[in-house]
């Protein structure tokens, strides 16, 4: 298993390469620095495959880094729920947040839900632009629209 993450390490933190003007200290502290951060990401490694139901660095790291990409997609729903629902006098255009999260408008229109925009109206503590959703506030545990269309609370999934 340490063959294992310290090849992993050098897959993820490859050596330097050297730049044209660069000096022989410079390149000698960014080789160093790489291996100091091999190393701590050796140990991280081995840390979380014993933590890991199978014990395998590799497969433990793919579920770290899958969580981390949940965790980064969860973001990006909420930052585009904000610039299109809550941004006032007026949205920020699908263009200039495809281009910037690297997606294509079609993809923009429909990443974040009512539940991306609920999360935001509480967090921020008002409702959206539109008066759909309302902030959930307190222990509430139901959500009703700002606008009332049925008249019925909808349950929290």
């Amino acid at each position: 298993m340490k063959e294992i993450t310290e090849e992993l390490a050098k897959v993820l933190i490859p050596e330097p390469a050297r730049g044209e003007d660069e000096s022989d200290h410079d390149y000698r502290a960014r080789v160093a620095s790489a291996g100091e951060a091999r190393n701590a990401l050796v140990g991280e490694l081995m840390m979380a495959a014993g933590a890991s139901a199978t014990e395998d660095p590799v497969l433990a790291r793919l579920v770290e880094l899958a969580a981390q990409k949940r965790e980064i997609q969860r973001q990006i729903r909420l930052i585009v729920a904000y610039a299109r629902e809550f941004v006032r006098p007026e949205p920020y255009r699908l263009r200039a947040l495809a281009e910037a999260a690297g997606m294509s408008i079609s993809t923009i229109r429909t990443v974040y839900d009512t539940d991306d925009k609920i999360a935001v109206a509480t967090r921020i503590g008002r409702k959206d632009v539109k008066n759909t959703v309302h902030p959930v506030v307190g222990d509430q545990w139901w959500r009703l629209p700002a606008r009332s269309t049925t008249g019925d609370a909808i349950p929290f999934p």
